[in-house]
C-alpha cells in the first residue's frame, strides 16, 4: 500500500513539472523586440506592466530580467534595447544603462560616476567592479 501512494505521488510531480514545461506563452501583455532576433531562434520581448526582459526560445521562456527593478527605480520604463556582442545593451529612466547576458540574462548595472577635470565635468561608466576609461 506505501508503494502505492509513493508511486501515485512520484507520478503526480512529474506530471506537474511537465505541465508547466510544455505552458504556452500568453503575448497579450508582451511587447515583442522588432530587428534584434538572435541566433537560435530567441526572441525578446518586454511584459508591458511590469518592464521585465524576457527571452522566448521555441515559445518557451529561456529566461527573465528585470533590469529596472535590478538596476534602477522601479517606476522607470525601458526605453531602448539593443544587441552588443551576446549582450543586450538596455536603456530605461533618463540615463540608465545595464548590460544583459543573452544566454542566461545575467544583468551587469552600469553606474555612472562623475569626475571632475581641468576642462570641467565628464561621465565614467563603470561595471560593477572594473571601471572602464
Amino acid at each position: 500500500m506505501q508503494k502505492l501512494v509513493f508511486f501515485l505521488i512520484l507520478i503526480s510531480f512529474v506530471f506537474k513539472a511537465t505541465a508547466q514545461h510544455n505552458s504556452k506563452i500568453n503575448y497579450d501583455g508582451l511587447l515583442k523586440l522588432e530587428g534584434i532576433e538572435y541566433v537560435g531562434g530567441i526572441t525578446f520581448y518586454i511584459e508591458k506592466k511590469s518592464q521585465i526582459l524576457m527571452a522566448v526560445q521555441n515559445h518557451i521562456i529561456k529566461w527573465k530580467a528585470d533590469v529596472v527593478k535590478e538596476c534602477g527605480k522601479r517606476k522607470t520604463k525601458i526605453n531602448s534595447v539593443s544587441v552588443r556582442s551576446e549582450k543586450l545593451k538596455v536603456s530605461f529612466g533618463k540615463n540608465k544603462n545595464a548590460l544583459v547576458d543573452i544566454i542566461n540574462g545575467k544583468i551587469e548595472c552600469l553606474a555612472e560616476e562623475s569626475k571632475k577635470d581641468e576642462k570641467g565635468e565628464y561621465i565614467n561608466f563603470k561595471n560593477n567592479n572594473i571601471t572602464k576609461k
